[in-house]
């Protein structure tokens, strides 16, 4: 709080199709900010919109945003985000007027990013919600700041599946300065767009299952809600899956892990898939080891054949272990 109170003009930046713990993330930083020091001036940036699960968070919070960077910022923030690259236009403004910027992030790190980064905190836990409730005193916390992070707590926790010891120690002190978790689970208790379930079910349709050993991988392809999709898989029994959108190029692909797969294995789907995948194909990658995705130049087949072959790579797996299995019949 000392370092970004020295600021007059902050721009705290959320990532593309921003979810529950980056705004939940931006709305407390920005509260807290404002508290420590009125005189600073501090804007929630969103530049590629929002997902549909923070659609009732922005309302009931009435978290108000711009969708640009401030010409007079001084500073910006990027949150729940570890590289510039997933927003090229904001980055080429950053170098353009030489603004510092500071990264807070749980992702796993990506190294040019945070070398550039004048300040950042870099954590590998549930959620940024939980970094920026455990780095920040509690008495520029309002009400509405904690119940925003423990929204975005539960949101990317998955309902603590994710480092559960650490994500419900922090959601039990958050509850016990006030705060109503069933408020916050109300805030995620969004019905789902027909658009999204459509989506579901297209993914499921063209599913192609392989088989590797005891594992079952999944990839499919869609026209949006890749990372909806691919966390169906998932949750209709793929050890892994991936989904592409995009067509004939350029792609975007997600990748989802079952958390026992990931135990399993320790495959960091991050470093050893998307990364390489956005290399290989002039893109951007990134995200957690069990949740993550990738923007490339390829379309969507040899994107999903580049991805599926650095799994194998980083598993071990030899080509007569990678089996697909037919849906037919």
């Amino acid at each position: 709080m000392k370092f970004l109170s020295s600021y007059r003009r902050i721009a705290v930046v959320c990532h593309p199709n921003a979810d529950p713990d980056c705004l939940g993330s931006a709305y407390a930083l920005r509260t807290a900010v404002r508290a420590a020091s009125p005189r600073t001036e501090v804007e929630i940036v969103v530049p590629e919109g929002i997902n549909a699960a923070a659609s009732k968070m922005v309302e009931s919070l009435r978290l108000e945003f711009v969708t640009s960077l401030p010409t007079e910022c001084e500073l910006a923030v990027f949150v729940d985000m570890p590289s510039l690259d997933q927003l090229p236009e904001i980055k080429a403004a950053l170098h353009s007027r030489r603004t510092p910027y500071a990264i807070i992030d749980h992702h796993t790190p990506e190294k040019d990013s945070l070398e550039g980064a004048v300040f950042s905190i870099t954590t590998r836990i549930s959620s940024t919600c939980e970094i920026i409730y455990n780095s920040i005193p509690k008495k520029y916390l309002d009400r509405q700041s904690l119940l925003a992070l423990l929204t975005g707590l539960i949101y990317d926790s998955r309902r603590f599946l994710i480092q559960p010891n650490s994500s419900i120690s922090a959601a039990i002190r958050i509850i016990r300065r006030g705060t109503d978790y069933a408020a916050a689970v109300e805030m995620l208790l969004n019905d789902q767009d027909i658009s999204e379930r459509i989506a579901k079910l297209k993914g499921a349709a063209r599913v192609r299952i392989y088989r590797a050993r005891d594992w079952l991988f999944a990839t499919s392809r869609v026209g949006s809600f890749e990372a909806s999709v691919a966390r169906s898989l998932v949750d209709l029994g793929a050890d892994l899956a991936l989904v592409a959108s995009g067509d004939s190029g350029p792609s975007r692909v997600t990748g989802r892990l079952s958390e026992r797969f990931q135990k399993a294995t320790s495959l960091d789907l991050a470093e050893s898939v998307m990364r390489p995948l956005a290399e290989r194909f002039s893109g951007t990658g990134g995200g957690h080891p069990s949740a993550a995705s990738a923007k490339t130049a390829a379309g969507e087949e040899e994107a999903l054949a580049a991805a599926l072959s650095l799994v194998s790579a980083a598993l071990g797996l030899s080509q007569d272990e990678l089996k697909e299995v037919s849906t037919q019949g």
